[in-house]
């Protein structure tokens, strides 16, 4: 019930719907997203199990990741970029320099979706793909580290990593991503992240923000201002 004002959350990509989307994105630019979007959803499978299940399925809808789609998860899209590096060639500014084990991932999802959880398979998988995709952003590895093992953190190191996330999210209108409103509402209400201005939650706000994004198509700077 604590989730119940986010029903249309898990809906289609808004980051990267189309492929001309990624024009000027380097093949780091877009690893550093996905593994973002990776980490958000490993804390989510402990923190909202039921959002962390229902995502996993949207985005294994297709069965595979041969192609951006519209209706595809932004998980999905950014996932078929780096599976797909030779079809976006003439779009990103550099391609080939990172790896993605695409059966690895799909494992992952599986498991997500079917409420099962390998601690050490996780722990292998997180490793090498943060080896694999050239993460060199260093709140992205503090953050992977915790996230790996998410089940046996700390209170403190849950908020640590829901901040440095939000911090992420902020960057780039990555807050448009369809992951972004459900991660959000699950940081506020399990209370790792502040609360908004005048008692609102971050999740409401969030959830006020993308919809005018979306309806004027337009990033409000002010969004992330919500965040200080």
């Amino acid at each position: 019930m604590a989730f119940e004002f986010i029903r249309e959350e898990l809906t289609e990509a808004r980051y990267f719907k189309r492929p001309n989307d990624v024009t000027g994105y380097s093949e780091y630019d877009i690893a550093n997203t996905f593994f973002e979007h990776l980490l958000a959803l490993q804390q989510m499978r402990f923190e909202n199990p039921a959002a962390a299940q229902d995502y996993a399925k949207k985005t294994l809808q297709f069965q595979n990741f041969t192609q951006v789609r519209s209706g595809g998860t932004d998980l999905h899209n950014l996932t078929a970029i780096l599976t797909n590096q030779h079809k976006y060639k003439d779009k990103l500014t550099s391609t080939g320099n990172v790896v993605f084990d695409e059966l690895k991932f799909k494992r992952y999802l599986r498991d997500i979706a079917a409420g099962k959880l390998n601690r050490s398979q996780d722990r292998t998988m997180f490793m090498s793909m943060q080896r694999n995709l050239a993460i060199r952003n260093s709140l992205l590895k503090n953050a992977r580290r915790v996230a790996q093992d998410y089940g046996s953190a700390t209170s403190a190191e849950r908020k640590a990593v829901a901040q440095r996330m939000t911090n992420s999210f902020r960057q780039d209108n990555k807050f448009r991503s369809d992951i972004f409103r459900p991660y959000g509402a699950t940081l506020a209400s399990q209370g790792l992240v502040a609360a908004g201005p005048k008692g609102g939650s971050i999740a409401k706000a969030a959830a006020k923000t993308v919809a005018k994004a979306a309806a004027a198509g337009v990033a409000g700077y002010a969004f992330g201002r919500k965040f200080l």
